[in-house]
């Protein structure tokens, strides 16, 4: 039994197994099972001398996986066969048959409780056992442990000792310890107390110092921006210099480079004239060469003409032989067909006709040959005769070149006499080209020097300007650090004051004049906005009256006489005359006050953009005073700092002092820093004895812990050995009842295979009185499956015998009606006989046991030895009056019965070796 959260052993049940075979011994049970019903059924068949013998063959209980379908089908329906068979026989009808299967199913049922009955109490005995199993452990170990325990007390005696030995010197040690770090502390305080008069010192001297630094710095400050301007001062003066120098050495330039223009002319015509020569020499040895050329290649085209007029003469050669050749074929294929045709002329009336059409078609096959012959023949003639033009045009080429060559020849002398007239006169061009350089290259060098020295004055201009514009640069950035000003600042910023005041007094006049303008132009718009009013109200009178004289003509249309209506009719014509005029005129009214409006706002927007210039041009003079106090300001300062070189003395002086101080504080830090690693030296020495001394007091109370638990253990010794004697008489008790139940559970199950054999026996003989089928003593020969029937044939194919009731599972496990117990023995989680088809498992797992009776599991040798014999013990077919009982048989047949199950049993007692089917 295990739990259904056992993942381990779940999984092992469910993985693929593999068969492994081998003979096992004798089971008990077995034993017992078999003897049982060779008894039952040898004493039946003995009891009456009525009975009939059943059909017992043994059968072996092979299934493969994945045929218990088909094989359970062909059993059952061989069963089936049998069952009909035997009924018609013994004269049995349904009311006994289902009588008898009642019976059955009864002792069925009593079996199938007994097999759980026994199931649960081989659980109940393995739960017992291996309680009792764990108990008789659990006393080993604290039987062990005791004697161990008193084995170890010496020792643990003496550990003791040692370590109260060790914590007594723990403690000298924490003593020494505490009495240096308290000495290491007066050492550290009193380095404290001289720091801190040191420090209190530097402290006083470095406010001093921080008192006297601003106006140093001011001072130093006004020094350094003084010098930048004297640096400033020599820049300029260096730069004047170097102006004048440069405007003399441009000069001397100058008249250098005219001087090389000149001798420039003078070399620029020398190299024409020599390059009008060398022109004319390259000309010449350009024509030479190409005449010298014209010659090479006549003589080429002369020699490549040649050789080909040769190379052609030899092609004509061989296609002269080609054609021989092929001439000599043909000869050769037309004395082979005259040869042939005189064979066949000769033996006409000697040879077969075999022979002769052999030589017909030989014949035949030549002439194809021939054909091809004179074909190539042809096509060698047309070889030759365009080697004959080939070669013809090549002898025609050759002596056209030799003509050609000849006249080269003639051209190339020409040409020498050329070109050694054009080299004298390039000779002499480039002797006067020689001069006019080397006296143009004088000429370069002194100006090149000359342009040298004017760089070398123009770099240094170039210098000092750049050495201006940074001492210019430095001389600003210092000013505007130190907020200092010269006169120079001052001047400027009093001209900027003078400037933004002649644009105020120049905007001035501007937006005064705006203001007037916009004032006028509000006064013309006032006037047009009142003439507008004036139209609206004078047309809102005309419309209303126009209105009450349409509602009058409307009202008084039915009552008032015609004249009257006719004067209405005329007076609203004319109020609506006058109601246009009064619209005009207020449009025009309108229009005159919308370009008034207009003309205001560009007025108006001269009026602002005058009096923004006027408000920017005041805002930029307040901005320009400003700037000219704070200049005038900076200018002071300036002028004091530079004055004040006493605070600079001063300031070095402290500074020298306080130096001093810091000398002296750091001694003093220094010996602080000394005393405190001295102190915390010390203070971790006392950290490490008291340590020490808290692991050895630990060390200690452990190990005496220890020991008190050692005696406590040792002392138990009897009482565990008492324990132990108990647990482990209990255990075999548990297991011998273990063993009993086991054996119980074994013999349940061979009765419960009887039982489901009789009631498959019967069931099957109900069927066949229902159906009645065809029926046949016979051995059947079945399908491609190979499933042998109950009647013992031997199937094909697969080989592979059933028996009623057998079941194989997919882990090739052969089963059978009975059963499925675990690996102790007991029944397992499924039903413990599903319709009783369900072969038993033996509590040993090597081991499987086929309880049904008409089924042994035996040895592949024992087979057919098996068949023989329950076929030699198969009964005669007994009177259709005969008892109902299937034991019972006629009396004459109780012998052959008799032998014939015992030789059963004999051999299922051999064939005891089943397979043994092991998880993989």
């Amino acid at each position: 039994m295990f739990s259904k959260n056992n993942k381990k052993m779940i999984a092992e049940r469910s993985a693929e197994r593999t068969l492994k075979y081998g003979l096992v011994k004798l089971n008990v049970g077995l034993a017992s099972v078999l003897l049982a019903t060779g008894l039952t059924f040898a004493g039946g068949q003995a009891a009456s001398a009525d009975t009939v013998t059943t059909n017992t063959e043994a059968q072996t209980t092979e299934v493969a996986p994945g045929q218990n379908d088909k094989t359970t089908e062909a059993t059952e329906t061989t069963n089936k066969a049998d069952a009909a068979t035997q009924t018609e026989n013994q004269g049995l009808t349904k009311e006994t048959a289902t009588e008898s299967l009642k019976d059955a199913k009864a002792t069925q049922d009593k079996a199938q409780g007994e097999v759980t009955e026994a199931t649960k109490n081989v659980e109940d005995a393995t739960t017992v056992r291996n309680d009792a199993k764990d108990v008789e452990a659990s006393a080993q170990k604290d039987l062990d442990a005791s004697l161990q325990a008193k084995k170890d007390i010496p020792a643990a005696t003496d550990k003791v000792k040692e370590d109260s030995a060790a914590l007594d010197n723990a403690r000298d040690d924490v003593d020494k310890a505490q009495d240096n770090t308290e000495v290491a502390r007066e050492a550290e305080n009193t380095a404290v107390v001289n720091e801190n008069a040191t420090q209190e010192k530097v402290d006083a001297q470095q406010k001093t110092v921080d008192d006297l630094k601003p106006a140093a710095d001011q001072a130093t400050a006004a020094q350094n921006t003084a010098k930048a301007a004297d640096d400033i001062v020599s820049d300029q003066a260096a730069i004047q210099k170097d102006t004048e120098d440069e405007a003399n050495l441009q000069q001397v330039v100058k008249e250098a480079q005219t001087t090389v223009n000149n001798l420039v002319e003078t070399a620029r015509q020398a190299a024409e004239t020599e390059t009008q020569a060398v022109d004319a020499l390259k000309k010449a040895k350009e024509a030479e060469a190409s005449a010298q050329a014209n010659v090479d290649a006549t003589r080429t085209a002369l020699k490549d003409a040649t050789a080909q007029a040769d190379k052609d003469k030899a092609a004509l050669e061989e296609a002269q032989k080609a054609g021989d050749a092929a001439r000599a074929t043909v000869k050769g294929w037309e004395d082979k067909i005259a040869q042939w045709q005189q064979f066949l002329v000769d033996e006409k009336d000697t040879s077969s006709s075999e022979h002769l059409n052999n030589l017909k078609k030989g014949i035949a096959a030549m002439k194809v040959r021939l054909g091809q012959a004179q074909d190539e023949v042809a096509e060698a003639q047309k070889a030759i005769d365009s080697a004959l033009d080939v070669y013809g045009a090549s002898r025609a080429k050759q002596t056209k070149a030799e003509e050609t060559l000849t006249k080269a020849n003639a051209a190339l002398a020409v040409a020498k006499m050329s070109t050694a007239a054009a080299q004298t006169k390039e000779k002499a061009a480039a002797k006067s080209n020689a001069e006019a350089q080397a006296a143009l290259e004088a000429g370069k060098a002194a100006l090149e020097k000359s342009q040298a020295e004017l760089a070398n004055v123009q770099d240094k201009l170039a210098a000092d300007k750049d050495k201006l514009v940074a001492d210019q640069a430095k001389y600003n950035d210092l000013k505007s650090q130190n907020n200092f000003a010269d006169d120079e600042d001052v001047a400027a910023a009093q001209a900027a004051v003078d400037e933004v005041q002649t644009a105020v007094d120049k905007v001035q006049p501007n937006v005064d004049k705006a203001n007037h303008a916009v004032h006028a132009q509000e006064k013309v718009v006032k006037a047009a906005q009142a003439a507008v009013d004036e139209a609206q109200a004078n047309l809102d009178a005309v419309s209303e009256k126009l209105a009450q004289w349409k509602q009058a003509l409307v009202d008084e249309k039915d009552t008032a006489t015609s004249y009257h209506l006719d004067n209405l009719k005329k007076g609203i014509k004319a109020l609506t005359i006058r109601q246009g005029q009064a619209q005009d005129a207020l449009k025009a009214a309108q229009e005159n006050l919308a370009n008034e409006q207009a003309k205001l706002a560009k007025f108006q927007a001269v009026q602002a953009k005058n009096q923004a210039a006027l408000d920017s041009a005041n805002e930029a003079l307040t901005n320009a005073k400003n700037t000219l106090a704070d200049t005038e300001k900076k200018n002071a300062d300036f002028k004091d700092a530079l004055a004040n070189t006493q605070a600079i003395k001063d300031y070095e002086a402290a500074s020298t002092t306080l130096a001093e101080y810091q000398k002296e504080l750091a001694s003093a830090q220094e010996a602080v820093a000394k005393a405190e690693a001295a102190f915390n030296e010390a203070q971790q020495k006392e950290d490490a004895a008291k340590a020490a001394y808290e692991t050895a007091k630990e060390t200690y109370l452990t190990d005496k812990a220890k020991l008190q638990d050692l005696e406590a253990l040792a002392a138990k010794e009897d009482e565990y050995v008492v324990a132990f004697e108990q647990a482990s008489d209990k255990l075999n008790e548990a297991q011998a009842a273990l063993d009993e139940a086991q054996k119980a559970l074994q013999d349940k199950n061979a009765s419960l295979s009887v039982a489901n054999g009789e009631v498959k026996y019967w069931e099957g003989v109900l069927a066949a009185l229902e159906s009645k089928p065809a029926t046949s003593d016979q051995g059947t020969q079945t399908d491609g499956t190979g499933t042998s029937t109950s009647e013992g044939t031997q199937t094909d194919g697969t080989d592979t015998s059933t028996s009623e009731g057998t079941q194989t599972d997919g882990t090739d496990t052969s089963t059978s009606e009975g059963t499925q117990t675990d690996e102790i023995g007991t029944i397992t989680d499924e039903d413990a006989n599903k319709d009783n088809e369900e072969p038993a498992k033996t509590a040993d797992e090597d081991k499987v046991v086929v309880n049904n009776v008409k089924k042994v599991a035996t040895t592949p040798e024992k087979k057919v030895e098996v068949k023989a014999i329950a076929k030699k013990a198969e009964a005669p077919k007994a009177d259709a009056k005969a008892a109902t009982l299937p034991q019972m048989g006629e009396k004459d047949n109780n012998e052959a019965a008799v032998v014939g199950l015992g030789l059963a049993g004999v051999a299922g007692a051999l064939g005891l070796g089943v397979l043994n089917k092991k998880r993989s």
